[in-house]
């Protein structure tokens, strides 16, 4: 894998720029694009770009509008695709009057993404887990340039659930009335989902075939609690024309060094195709890409590759307390706990001690009893069991 042309990067102070992530494909959906602004070392996370103007121009005269569907999101007006032989570009005005434009960009082949699979496996650094690995193939020799990403999702059981809340009933002067209640809703069995962290880029170029094989896009650690039940992952291969491949390859190297690109704590500035309007040396984040679309999904059960052996352990560090209703200097831990729900009920103690307490319910972590705090307990459409 090597770049197309090599990137050299000068170190920069701080600078308020826009930042444009757009992916136009040939999926038939509504397209997204994603406008955001750099942003600085201590800030936790970037400001939306509000109330632009999008489009995306194709040099056939077709024209698709944007609207901001939520802050910094915006979906096109109509579901299309990406054609092949038009190339587009992405016009941009900003709430202040400011117009970027992005170079021209077309189709590329799309190459078939023929397998995805999982099996046993160690890392690099000889630890044993789950590898997901994809085969891909384009026998004309087209596509070469290659990104990946994925979404993870999986089954989550709350290992200290209770049908039962504790509450509050009354509280006065002198006297705490407290009692249990049926939960209103599901929240022992839920769904997590996470995306890939890590930019996921391969070429073939320089290969007799235009083949990937084997090409791990996820590595799952056996003690990790994600695969204790049932998993899933879609992953979705992205064709790419060589300009992109340059951008997205240079993108991992300089995250790499700085953790985010588009802090303030990089190490140079990476420009991709995207410019002012005006002409001016303005510099513009990002890339706006016309890729090739293809994907996959898997399920697995942990017992698929570890049958008899002991389960993950759970995220978190689950054990048994029984505050009391008061303590010293006006305490009052389980009640702040049941109105602040720091702590879920299991169940009452009915062998009160000192290591768990003297207090009338035994309460736990609320992801240990709760497992909305890890996912959502709405079943995925694509759940299959």
């Amino acid at each position: 894998m090597g770049c197309v042309e090599p990137y050299e990067g000068e170190v920069t102070d701080y600078e308020d720029v826009i930042v444009v992530n757009a992916n136009l494909t040939n999926e038939l959906k509504r397209q997204e694009v994603r406008l955001t602004r750099s942003y600085r070392f201590e800030e936790e996370e970037p400001r939306s770009e509000s109330n632009a103007q999008v489009q995306i121009i194709g040099d056939d005269g077709s024209t698709f509008g944007f609207e901001e569907f939520e802050p910094g999101r915006y979906l096109s007006n109509i579901q299309f695709a990406a054609q092949p032989n038009i190339a587009y570009s992405l016009s941009i005005e900003t709430e202040e009057g400011k117009f970027y434009n992005s170079d021209a960009m077309s189709l590329p082949s799309a190459a078939l993404l023929e397998d995805l699979y999982a099996e046993r496996t160690t890392n690099d650094d000889g630890e044993d887990g789950i590898g997901i690995f994809v085969d891909s193939f384009d026998p004309e020799s087209q596509s070469r340039y290659y990104r990946f990403e994925f979404e993870e999702t999986y089954k989550v059981i709350a290992p200290y659930w209770s049908k039962f809340d504790a509450v509050v009933l009354s509280e006065g002067h002198s006297t705490i009335s407290l009692g249990v209640i049926l939960r209103e809703r599901e929240e022992q069995v839920c769904y997590g989902t996470d995306t890939a962290k890590d930019i996921l880029i391969q070429s073939t170029l320089g290969l007799s075939e235009d083949r990937l094989t084997r090409f791990r896009v996820r590595f799952i650690k056996n003690d990790n609690y994600i695969i204790t039940h049932r998993y899933s992952i879609l992953v979705k291969q992205f064709v790419q024309n060589p300009e992109a491949f340059t951008y997205y390859e240079t993108l991992k190297g300089l995250s790499k060094l700085s953790g985010n690109i588009f802090s303030e704590d990089q190490p140079g500035f990476l420009g991709g195709n995207i410019s002012a309007a005006d002409g001016s040396e303005e510099n513009v984040a990002g890339f706006f890409e016309v890729s090739a679309v293809n994907e996959k999904r898997i399920f697995f059960d942990y017992e698929d590759f570890y049958a008899g052996e002991e389960k993950p352990p759970f995220l978190s560090s689950c054990f048994f307390t029984a505050p009391t209703t008061t303590g010293r200097l006006g305490e009052r831990r389980l009640l702040n706990a049941i109105y602040d729900d720091n702590l879920r009920f299991y169940d009452y103690n009915r062998n009160p001690d000192q290591e768990v307490g003297t207090g009338p319910f035994l309460m736990v972590r609320p992801e240990c009893g709760d497992c909305t705090v890890l996912g959502s307990n709405k079943v995925p459409d694509f759940w299959i069991e």
